[in-house]
C-alpha cells in the first residue's frame, strides 16, 4: 500500500508539472517567465533588487505588448 500510495503521489507532481507547463506556452505564462527569468538574470549579474525588478517588468510589460497586439 505504501508503494501504491507514493505512485500515487508521484502521479499527482507529474499532473500538476503538465499543467505548469501548459501554463508556461500560453502567453501570459510566457511574459511572466521572461519576467522572472530576467529578473533573476539582472540579480545575478549584481544589479540591487529595485532596479532589477524595473528593468525586467519593462522587458515584460513590452514582450506583452507585442504578443497580444490587435489586428486592426
Amino acid at each position: 500500500m505504501a508503494l501504491l500510495a507514493r505512485l500515487l503521489q508521484l502521479l499527482r507532481f507529474l499532473e500538476g508539472l503538465l499543467e505548469f507547463l501548459d501554463f508556461l506556452v500560453t502567453p501570459l505564462g510566457l511574459v511572466a517567465g521572461v519576467g522572472l527569468l530576467g529578473y533573476g538574470l539582472l540579480l545575478f549579474i549584481g544589479l540591487d533588487a529595485s532596479t532589477a525588478a524595473t528593468l525586467s517588468g519593462s522587458v515584460a510589460l513590452g514582450l506583452s505588448c507585442i504578443i497580444t497586439r490587435p489586428s486592426f
